[in-house]
């Protein structure tokens, strides 16, 4: 299949409101998926979106609309780690699993580094725990200096999508009113503001608070991204990213807490 871009390829879903957050990358290369790879993200959705119903509703029907994202991202994913490996879930040796983003697919390494494992980040190890210090930038991805990257290693290569309004706070009085997005290539925009409700909970009797995004934000090996935040309060919170990430099997082959 060629280049498509992206406003063609996601067309029907940016008519719906979820715009898709390019960062610059406004051209992509997709490769048609197989009936059976299709199903595998679609189980994956769903397994997912069954247990999310039964704890917040509201989040369980964002997640859901992104089913046709996620499979089509899925095709970007074929494409870009190799049209010979099928999607599978869970993964097999040999394929390109998807499962949902966890800590330590985002944070895959301890230690960052700019050229094997450039998981920049102000999340703590292992955790969607972030200290925030009011005044004082901190970032979901980036440090502010260095950019994020998924894997970038041979045979562990990782695509990452986080759905619209997909950062979620949980347990905590929500504390961020600021946040800017930009990568390497294009860093035009100004930042945007939190809704003004933040500090009401989406769901009744539920400390879940749920931030406005600009879209669904894709993350590439090959292209950097920072998303900064600016809190007014200080303290640790737990905030997670929700969303899916599309891995070679090698790198998430076996229970993993990254040390």
């Amino acid at each position: 299949m060629p280049s498509i871009s992206v406003g063609e390829l996601f067309g029907e879903e940016i008519s719906k409101g979820l715009m898709i957050f390019s960062g610059g990358k406004n051209v992509l290369e997709v490769e048609e998926l197989k009936p059976e790879e299709v199903d595998a993200i679609q189980t994956c959705v769903r397994n997912s979106a069954r247990i999310l119903e039964k704890i917040s509703p509201s989040i369980a029907r964002d997640f859901k609309e992104h089913e046709s994202v996620f499979i089509k991202f899925g095709q970007v994913a074929k494409k870009l780690f190799g049209v010979s490996k099928p999607i599978t879930y869970p993964s097999e040796p040999g394929t390109i699993g998807v499962n949902l983003l966890i800590p330590q697919a985002l944070k895959y390494a301890a230690t960052a580094d700019a050229t094997n494992n450039p998981c920049y980040t102000s999340y703590t190890t292992n955790s969607w725990e972030i200290s925030l210090t009011a005044g004082t930038a901190a970032y979901l991805l980036g440090d502010g200096t260095n950019y994020y990257k998924p894997s970038p290693t041979t045979n562990k290569h990782e695509l990452i999508v986080i759905m619209k309004d997909g950062v979620v706070e949980i347990g905590s009085t929500p504390k961020i009113r600021q946040m800017l997005l930009k990568t390497e290539v294009q860093y035009k925009y100004s930042p945007w503001t939190v809704h003004p409700l933040i500090e009401l909970p989406i769901e009744d009797n539920k400390a879940v608070y749920q931030y406005n995004t600009l879209g669904v934000v894709p993350l590439y090996h090959t292209l950097g991204t920072m998303w900064g935040v600016m809190p007014e309060k200080s303290g640790t919170s737990t905030i997670l990213l929700i969303g899916l990430f599309f891995y070679e099997h090698d790198f998430f082959s076996s229970l993993t807490y990254v040390s």
